[in-house]
C-alpha cells in the first residue's frame, strides 16, 4: 500500500496546478520544479504490486477527468506559461538525433490528470488501495514519468539563470 506521504505529495502537486489562476508564472514553475523531483522519487520507491481482479472498473471511470476539463487545464497552463511553453530537445537515445518538440503545458496537464484521478479514487473509495497503487505505478512508468522528466529538464533550463 502507498504511504500517507505519497498521497500528500500527489495532493500538493495538484494543488499547485489548481492555483495556476492566482500565481505568477515564475511562482508556478518554481513550485512545480521543487515538487517534481520529490514526486519522481516517491513514485520510484513505491512497491511493485499486481493489478486487482478488475472489479469496479466501471465505478472507477467516475474518477476520470474529461477531455473538456483536460483541454481547459492545458489552455490555462499554455496561456500562463506563454513563451516558456514550447521546448525542443535532442535525445541521444534516438538513432536520428532529431529534435523532439514538447509543450510544458501538456507535460504538466498530463502529470496532473494521472495524479488527480488516483487521488479521486483514493478519497472516494471507488478502488482498493492496491488497485490505486498499481495504476499510479503503471501510469508513472508508461506515461507521466516521461512527462515529469521532460518538464523537470525544461524548467531547470528556464530557471537556471534566475536561481543561481
Amino acid at each position: 500500500m502507498y504511504s500517507v506521504g505519497f498521497v500528500r505529495l500527489q495532493t500538493r502537486f495538484c494543488a499547485v496546478v489548481d492555483s495556476t489562476h492566482s500565481v505568477s508564472r515564475n511562482d508556478l514553475v518554481l513550485k512545480i520544479y521543487q515538487l517534481l523531483p520529490l514526486r519522481i522519487g516517491e513514485a520510484i520507491s513505491q512497491p511493485a504490486v499486481g493489478s486487482g481482479d478488475g472489479s469496479g472498473h466501471t465505478e472507477r471511470r467516475k474518477a476520470r477527468i474529461t477531455q473538456e476539463q483536460q483541454g481547459e487545464l492545458y489552455s490555462l497552463l499554455k496561456e500562463k506559461l506563454g513563451d516558456w511553453n514550447l521546448y525542443s530537445q535532442v535525445l541521444i537515445q534516438r538513432k536520428t538525433r532529431e529534435a523532439n518538440y514538447g509543450s510544458l503545458a501538456d507535460d504538466i496537464a498530463d502529470i496532473y490528470r494521472d495524479l488527480k484521478e488516483g487521488l479521486v479514487l483514493h478519497h472516494s473509495g471507488l478502488a482498493t488501495p492496491n488497485d490505486i497503487l498499481w495504476e499510479w505505478r503503471l501510469l508513472f512508468y508508461s506515461h507521466w514519468g516521461d512527462h515529469a522528466m521532460n518538464a523537470l529538464r525544461t524548467i531547470h533550463f528556464l530557471l537556471e539563470h534566475t536561481l543561481s
